[in-house]
């Protein structure tokens, strides 16, 4: 199914052992339709054991939603949310809609933080 993507492969390992650190890291995926992102992510989905995965997929219907990508990302973990800061926390919760908006720029700041602390 990877055949062919040693490289790729290695560097999702390595990102994954990195979060096993704390230490974060950031891969963009991309490619065609039918080029094997999906299967890349899914082995890297396998190889995280015993770590926290969470996965969102885009939706033509949502994409002039702000932070509809983020809502589904974040929402099997948002009854974490009281874990933040309250700054992050209270930005986040603007930005996902949960509260009301004063500054939705301001929703990076809460998104920041999850990477700071294990669920």
């Amino acid at each position: 199914m990877l055949s062919g993507r040693r490289a790729q492969r290695d560097t999702l390992e390595r990102l994954l052992a990195d979060a096993r650190r704390s230490r974060g890291g950031v891969l963009v995926v991309r490619g065609e339709a039918g080029a094997g992102k999906t299967a890349l992510l899914d082995h890297a989905a396998g190889k995280a054991g015993g770590m926290l995965v969470l996965r969102a997929a885009g939706v033509q219907s949502e994409a002039e939603l702000p932070f509809a990508a983020l809502h589904q990302l974040l929402r099997p973990v948002l009854g974490l949310n009281g874990r933040l800061p309250e700054p992050q926390a209270a930005a986040l919760g603007r930005g996902l809609g949960l509260t009301p908006a004063e500054d939705r720029r301001r929703t990076g700041n809460g998104t920041g933080s999850w990477s700071r602390w294990r669920c």
